[in-house]
């Protein structure tokens, strides 16, 4: 199966991580449009310090497996973002067009009317066509279980304010991170901009016990839909229960069932590969009786390359000021502290260029 992926320059917790999913199940077979700097090492990660996601390229493909000829599958990887995107001037199918997926990991709940089927991060209600997806974390990062290495009941960055007041980053190397997170019993974690994030992810990844915040009023079918979270209300309910887990500092036998059942959750759906072959899985069902439609004609082609060269041309400069703020903290702090406190300015980025919705 030949797939189209069509990226953004900009850093998608949801794209990237499954663009590594499908690279490692298909290999050249998965050709991703625009080719994305970020994701072969070629330009400073700096989003989340650049971890997990972008801390390893990803391997790269020749240009004659660029040649998008005989597609079978394209998949929007965020499509509100790139709409201005036309397939139909990428694909060169002489017979047979390709199915056509689109995708949404950003932290709002709205879904694009008219476009399906459609694979929405946050999922609250059931729509014909429309199916839930999360997050994942690349499979080279999951560590073999080692309860004998653990030595303090949490990890030490943790987001919620009951812990601690500090809630900035406390790492600046990906390892000392993990290291850190698996030598916990624990792995603090809460909702922040969505129910889903990578960090539920990358404490399971680690070997560490998921402990998330209010995880019992989540709606059922947004992502994470693990069954095995411990759900928590409270400092107080937090330490309560893992002081029946962990005992003496000794895990106890329902510790250990719990952070095996974990485990199994996340290498059978949260994993990269685990996440683009369920994907996949979805993609075959949906479109099961469905007979593959003839390549459509297109007018205006110059023009619709056009604006799809605005828009790479638009993203990259994003993208390259994103770095700039975050690699200079003076500018960061004047950034967040007072530039997108002027009128307007903050929601502009957010709803205009960043495309984000109030729902």
């Amino acid at each position: 199966m030949k797939i189209l992926f069509i990226t953004a320059p900009l850093y998608d917790y949801l794209a990237d991580s499954l663009l590594i999913g499908f690279r490692d199940l298909a290999g050249a077979d998965c050709v991703d449009f625009p080719r994305k700097p970020i994701m072969y090492g070629e330009f400073p990660s700096v989003y989340g310090r650049g971890f997990t996601v972008w801390s390893k390229p990803i391997p790269d493909i020749s240009p004659e497996a660029r040649l998008l000829t005989d597609v079978d599958v394209v998949i929007y990887s965020n499509y509100r973002r790139q709409i201005p995107i036309d397939w139909r001037v990428l694909v060169k199918n002489r017979d047979k067009a390709p199915r056509v997926v689109y995708l949404d990991g950003n932290d709002d709940s709205y879904i694009n009317p008219g476009v399906r089927p459609f694979f929405k991060r946050e999922l609250y209600e059931a729509e014909p066509g429309v199916f839930p997806t999360g997050l994942c974390v690349p499979d080279r990062l999951v560590r073999p279980l080692d309860v004998a290495g653990k030595t303090q009941l949490h990890q030490t960055h943790v987001q919620d304010e009951e812990f601690t007041r500090e809630t900035g980053y406390k790492f600046t190397e990906e390892k000392e991170y993990y290291d850190d997170l698996a030598r916990s019993f624990f792995g603090i974690t809460m909702r922040k901009g969505g129910w889903d994030c990578t960090r539920h992810y990358e404490i399971m990844a680690a070997g560490a016990v998921v402990m998330f915040k209010n995880y019992d009023t989540k709606p059922p079918i947004c992502a994470p839909q693990c069954p095995h979270f411990i759900s928590y209300t409270d400092k107080k309910d937090f330490l309560e229960k893992a002081s029946r887990l962990v005992v003496n500092g000794k895990p106890t036998l329902e510790y250990m069932r719990i952070l095996q059942a974990q485990r199994d959750w996340l290498l059978d759906n949260g994993t990269s590969t685990a996440r683009a072959r369920q994907l996949l899985g979805q993609i075959e069902s949906y479109f099961m009786d469905e007979p593959r439609e003839p390549m459509p004609v297109v007018h205006f082609k110059r023009l619709r390359r056009g604006r799809i060269n605005f828009f790479v041309f638009k993203e990259g400069v994003m993208l390259r000021a994103i770095t700039f703020v975050k690699q200079n903290r003076l500018v960061e702090w004047l950034y967040y502290k007072m530039f997108r406190k002027i009128p307007g300015v903050g929601l502009f980025i957010s709803r205009v260029l960043l495309k984000e919705k109030v729902v």
